[in-house]
């Protein structure tokens, strides 16, 4: 009973002879085991190699991908190096503004140029923007916007540097402390006793005090002159010019430079004068006005016709 044998028998459909097999029990248990751990160990090594297969070609895909897009970076790299130094310009600009806009007593904390046609979506976003050219669309529109923005703003910072210059080209204050002995205004000649007309205005200050400049410009005279006595004379640009009469010395030459409050003269009684004092004319596109108007903040001529007593605030 211990010997069974288990015996497959072979029929040939031809004449061959019948072929017989016979196994122990347990060499049959040994064969199906064989066989088993086969096709186990065969589907493993299938599942091996089939993930082995499809990682490398992800890998391969991947590795595609990456240089694409390495490709893609590379070729957007003087793009967005374009696009940072527009954006330094712009702060630059935008730094020069508000120390322009300071100098020039304006308040200006940030400066946003708008303006043009607006859009919910500038620009079309692809679902890949590395793909279809859609960073063309995204740094156009970007470099677009810098432009703008740096003329708009570079536009104003010229327009307040403009008013700066003119403001300090204007001219303001009194060239001297003293009292208004004459005015700009018909009057008598003290030297002939004709009536004739004053074109400036006379402030009688102390021998030796400073004559100063009333706004920024240029020496474009500095000497004697017939009935001025020694004179000084200044070009200030945007048809401005001044001119400061009877001193009894002159401190700056001509082609010289001259700031707003810096000293040109010394007062004095050169000339046709009486006494000690500054002749001070304002003339605009060579049209002589009255000093007045440029001496204080106020447009009530009754105010100006009543003052009598100026000061130099450089003195």
């Amino acid at each position: 009973m211990g010997n069974k044998k288990t015996v497959i028998i072979l029929s040939p459909d031809s004449n061959e002879p019948v072929k017989s097999f016979s196994f122990t029990g347990r060499m049959l248990k040994v064969c199906i085991t064989g066989a088993v751990i086969f096709v186990a160990a065969s589907a493993a090594v299938f599942t091996v190699l089939f993930d082995f297969t499809v990682d490398r070609s992800h890998f391969l895909q991947w590795k595609k991908e990456n240089d694409r897009l390495t490709k893609q970076i590379k070729k957007y790299e003087p793009v967005i190096a374009e696009l940072q130094q527009k954006s330094s310009a712009l702060d630059s600009t935008q730094g020069r503004l508000l120390g322009t806009a300071s100098l020039a007593g304006l308040q200006v904390s940030d400066p946003q140029p708008e303006g043009g046609i607006e859009s919910s979506q500038p620009y079309e976003i692809a679902d890949d923007i590395y793909q279809n050219n859609a960073l063309n669309h995204m740094t156009d529109f970007l470099r677009k916007e810098l432009d703008t923005r740096i003329s708009s703003i570079n536009g104003l910072a010229n327009l307040i540097e403009e008013q700066e210059f003119l403001l300090q080209s204007t001219p303001s204050g009194s060239p001297t402390e003293g009292w208004i002995s004459s005015k700009f205004d018909y009057r008598f000649s003290p030297f002939t006793g004709r009536l004739v007309f004053h074109e400036g205005i006379d402030i009688a200050s102390p021998f030796g005090s400073p004559v100063r400049a009333t706004a920024k410009g240029i020496v474009i005279f500095s000497g004697y002159k017939y009935g001025y006595g020694y004179l000084v004379t200044i070009d200030h640009g945007y048809g401005f010019v001044t001119r400061y009469g009877h001193n009894s010395r002159l401190t700056v030459d001509e082609g010289q430079v001259v700031q707003r409050g810096e000293r040109i003269a010394l007062v004095g009684s050169t000339g046709h004068s009486t006494g000690p004092h500054v002749h001070y004319e304002v003339l605009i596109n060579g049209i002589p006005v009255n000093p007045i108007n440029f001496m204080f903040n106020t447009s009530s001529d009754k105010k100006k016709k009543n003052i009598r007593y100026v000061k130099n605030e450089y003195n």
